[in-house]
């Protein structure tokens, strides 16, 4: 069986830990407020950027890597759009 002073020694444990607990949380730093919509439009237009300008690259180099796809791609866009009118 238990005795009231183990409860009583208990007791002051909890509420020691309690206090540190909350002391911590008190002290732990408040974290940056979330970004706003317009940092994360600002951010989602610059990774767009990014991939844009990564494909032109590609493309750019697309005649000088792989010419018969290029060509064959060229003849197909001007035979589909001489089809289209």
């Amino acid at each position: 069986m238990v005795t009231k002073a183990e409860l009583e020694a208990q007791v002051a444990d909890l509420r020691r830990q309690l206090a540190e607990q909350t002391a911590a949380s008190e002290q732990a730093p408040t974290p940056e407020p979330h970004d706003t919509v317009a940092d994360k439009i600002a951010e989602n237009i610059d990774n767009w950027t990014g991939q844009l300008e990564e494909a032109l690259t590609e493309l750019e180099d697309l005649p000088h890597k792989r010419p018969i796809l290029f060509a064959l791609g060229i003849f197909t866009l001007g035979y589909l759009l001489g089809r289209s009118r």
